[in-house]
C-alpha cells in the first residue's frame, strides 16, 4: 500500500509539472504580463483591426487605380481630339494661305475690271478673315492649356501611383509580421500540443494506476470478508465448546455431589462395619474418581482452547482494526484521486478550448494571410503593368510634346506667312482702292455716257466682257452656292450631334460618380459596423480571458487582492475603449481621406466647341466669282 501511495504521489506530481510547463507556455509568462498590465491581450485585436484597415486600404487603392487609369484613358482621348484638331487647325490654315494665294490673284483681276461692290465685299471678307484667324489663335491657346492640364493631370495620376505603391510596400511589411507571428502561434500550437499528449499520457498512467489500486482494494476486502467468515466460523465454534464446557462443568458438578454421597455412605458403611458396603462403595468410588480425573483433564484442555480462542479473538480485533484504517486511507486516497482526476479534467477542457480558439484564430490568420498575399501578388502585378503603362505613356507625351513643338514650329511659321499675306493684302488693298478710284471715275463717265444714249435711244448697250459675266456665271454660281449651303447645314447637325454625344457623356459620368460615392458611404458605414461589432467582441474576449487568468491565478494560489484585481480590469478595460477610439478615429481619417480622393473632381478637358471658318467661305466665293 505504501509503494501504491508513492506511485500515485509522483504520478500527481508529474501531472502538476505538466500542467504548471503548458499553463507557463500558454499564459506566456503571466508575471510579465501583470507587470506590463496584460499588454499581450490586446495583440490580437490590434492585428485584427490591422488587417481590416489593410483590406479597405487595398479597396480603396484598387478604387482609385480603376479611377486613374479612366482618367488616363479620357486624357488620352482627349490628347487625340487636341491632335486631330490641331491637325485640323494646320490644314485650314493651309487652306487658307492656298486661299490668299487665289485671292491675291482675284484682287489683281478685281484691279483690272473694278467693281466697287465687290471690293467693299472682299473688305468685309477680309476682316471676317482675320476675325477667324484670331479665333483660330485663340483655339491654338486653348488646345495649349489643355494639353497642359492633361499633363498636370497625368503627373497626379504618377503621384497617386507612387502612394499607391508605397502603401503596397507597408502592406508587405505589414504581411510579413503576420507571417512571423502565425509561426510563432504555430509553435505556441506544437508546445500546446506536446503538452496535451503529456496530459493524456499521465491521465492514463493515473487511471491505469487507479484501476490497479482498486483491484487491491477489492482483494484486500475480499481476504478480509474471507478472515471475517473464519472468525465467525470460530466464534461459533468456541460457542458450541463453550456449551459443551457449562455441560461438563454441570456434569463434574454432579459427580461432586455424588462422590459426597459415596463418601456419605462409606461413613455409614464403616460405621455399620458391613464388608460387602466397602467393597461396592471402593469400586464405584474408584469408577467416579476415574470419571473426575476424566473430567478435570476434559476441562483443562477446554479451558486451553478457550484461552487460545481469547487470544485469537484479541488478534483478530486488532486485524479488523488495522483493516478498517486501511479501508479508510484507501477511501481518501480514492476520494483525492477522484478530485485529482476532476481538476485534471477540468485543465484539459480549458486547454482544448484554448486549442481550439487558436487553432480557429491561426485558421482566420491564414486565411487572411493568403488573401493579403494575393492581393499583394495582384498589387505587384498591377503595379508591374501600371510601370509599363507608365514607360508608354511617357513614351507617348515625348511623341505628343515633339508633335506639339512640330506644331508650334508650323504654326508660327503659318503665321509669318500669315502676316506676310496680310501685309500683301494690305498692300493689294491700297492698289485697289486707287484702282477704285480711277474705275469709279471711269464708271461715273460710262454711266453719264449710257444716260445721255438712253435718252437719245431705247436700248443699252454693255460691254462683252459684263455679258459673258452675266450669262455664263450666274448658275454654276447658284449650284456652288446650294452645296456650300447644305455643307453648313450639315456641319451645323453635326456640331449638335457632338454637343449631344458630349451632354450625354457627362451625364453618364455625373451618373457614375454619385453610385461610386453612394457605394463608398456603404462600405465606409458597413466598415464602421464591423469595427464596432468587432471591438465589442474583442472587449468580451478580453474579459474572458481576464476572468480565466484570474480563475487560473486563483487554483494555482498566486492570485492578486481583490481590490488590485478590480483595478486592473478597469484600466484594462479604460486602455481597450482609449484604443478603440483611437482605431475609429484612425478609420474615420482614412475613410474621410479615402472619401476626399475618391471624390476629387477627375481632371476633363473640356471640348472646345469648333469655329466654322468664314474664310473657307470666303475664299470658295471668290474662287467661284472667277
Amino acid at each position: 500500500m505504501e509503494g501504491i501511495e508513492s506511485e500515485n504521489q509522483e504520478g500527481i506530481g508529474s501531472v502538476r509539472a505538466a500542467i504548471s510547463l503548458y499553463s507557463e507556455r500558454i499564459n506566456g509568462r503571466k508575471q510579465e504580463k501583470l507587470k506590463t498590465k496584460a499588454p499581450l491581450q490586446e495583440n490580437s485585436p490590434s492585428k485584427a483591426g490591422e488587417l481590416h484597415v489593410a483590406k479597405i486600404g487595398i479597396d480603396r487603392l484598387n478604387e482609385t487605380r480603376v479611377s486613374a487609369e479612366k482618367e488616363k484613358a479620357c486624357a488620352e482621348a482627349e490628347l487625340s481630339t487636341t491632335k486631330s484638331m490641331a491637325k485640323e487647325l494646320a490644314r485650314k490654315i493651309e487652306e487658307a494661305n492656298s486661299e490668299a494665294r487665289a485671292q491675291n490673284s482675284e484682287l489683281n483681276s478685281v484691279r483690272k475690271q473694278g467693281r466697287s461692290a465687290k471690293s467693299l465685299e472682299s473688305d468685309r471678307q477680309y476682316e471676317e478673315v482675320i476675325r477667324e484667324l484670331e479665333d483660330v489663335k485663340k483655339e491654338v491657346s486653348r488646345l495649349k492649356l489643355d494639353l497642359a492640364s492633361a499633363l498636370e493631370a497625368k503627373a497626379k495620376a504618377e503621384k497617386e501611383i507612387e502612394a499607391s505603391r508605397s502603401k503596397a510596400m507597408v502592406y508587405s511589411k505589414s504581411v510579413e509580421e503576420l507571417k512571423e507571428e502565425i509561426e510563432e502561434a504555430n509553435e505556441e500550437h506544437v508546445l500546446v500540443e506536446i503538452a496535451r499528449i503529456e496530459a493524456d499520457r499521465e491521465r492514463r498512467e493515473i487511471e491505469a494506476k487507479r484501476e490497479a489500486e482498486a483491484d487491491q482494494f477489492a482483494k484486500n476486502l475480499e481476504a478480509a470478508r474471507k478472515r471475517i467468515e473464519d472468525l465467525k466460523r470460530e466464534i461459533n465454534r468456541t460457542k458450541e465448546l463453550e456449551s459443551k464446557l457449562a455441560v461438563t462443568k454441570s456434569d463434574v458438578e454432579v459427580l461432586q455431589n455424588e462422590m459426597e454421597l459415596v463418601r456419605a455412605m462409606e461413613r455409614k458403611d464403616k460405621e455399620n462395619g458391613s464388608q460387602k458396603g466397602d467393597l461396592e462403595g471402593r469400586s464405584m468410588l474408584r469408577s467416579a474418581q476415574a470419571e473426575l480425573d476424566a473430567a478435570k483433564k476434559e476441562l483443562g484442555a477446554i479451558k486451553e482452547e478457550g484461552f487460545q480462542f481469547m487470544a485469537s479473538m484479541d488478534q483478530i480485533r486488532k486485524e479488523m482494526l488495522r483493516i478498517s484504517k486501511e479501508t479508510e486511507r484507501l477511501k481518501k486516497l480514492g476520494k483525492k484521486a477522484d478530485s485529482h482526476v476532476q481538476y485534471l479534467n477540468s485543465k484539459l477542457l480549458k486547454a482544448k478550448s484554448k486549442l481550439e480558439s487558436a487553432a480557429a484564430a491561426e485558421e482566420r490568420t491564414k486565411g487572411i494571410v493568403s488573401n493579403l498575399s494575393s492581393a499583394l501578388q495582384q498589387l505587384k502585378n498591377e503595379t508591374e503593368g501600371e510601370k509599363q503603362e507608365k514607360e508608354m505613356i511617357d513614351n507617348e507625351t515625348q511623341n505628343i510634346r515633339s508633335e506639339n513643338e512640330k506644331a508650334d514650329m508650323e504654326i508660327s511659321s503659318i503665321e509669318e506667312r500669315l502676316q506676310a499675306a496680310v501685309k500683301e493684302l494690305e498692300a493689294a488693298k491700297a492698289s485697289e482702292l486707287v484702282a477704285l478710284k480711277k474705275l469709279k471715275i471711269a464708271t461715273e463717265k460710262a454711266m453719264k455716257a449710257r444716260a445721255s444714249a438712253v435718252l437719245k435711244s431705247s436700248t443699252l448697250t454693255i460691254s462683252k466682257s459684263e455679258y459673258d459675266y452675266l450669262s455664263k456665271r450666274a448658275a454654276p454660281a447658284q449650284a456652288v452656292a446650294d452645296k456650300k449651303v447644305a455643307a453648313s447645314r450639315a456641319w451645323i447637325e453635326a456640331l449638335k450631334a457632338g454637343e449631344k454625344e458630349m451632354l450625354m457623356r457627362a451625364e453618364h459620368l455625373e451618373k457614375q460618380m454619385r453610385e461610386a460615392r453612394a457605394m463608398e458611404k456603404q462600405k465606409l458605414l458597413e466598415a464602421e459596423r464591423t469595427s464596432i461589432d468587432k471591438r465589442k467582441m474583442e472587449e468580451q474576449v478580453h474579459e474572458t480571458n481576464w476572468t480565466e487568468e484570474n480563475e487560473e491565478e486563483g487554483e494555482e494560489g498566486s492570485t492578486l487582492p481583490v481590490g488590485a484585481a478590480v483595478a486592473l480590469r478597469k484600466s484594462l478595460r479604460n486602455e481597450n475603449r482609449n484604443r478603440g477610439g483611437r482605431r475609429s478615429k484612425m478609420r474615420r481619417v482614412s475613410a474621410s481621406s479615402a472619401a476626399r480622393i475618391a471624390q476629387s473632381p477627375s481632371f476633363t478637358i473640356k471640348k472646345k466647341r469648333k469655329v466654322m471658318p468664314n474664310l473657307v467661305k470666303f475664299l470658295r466665293d471668290r474662287r467661284n466669282e472667277k
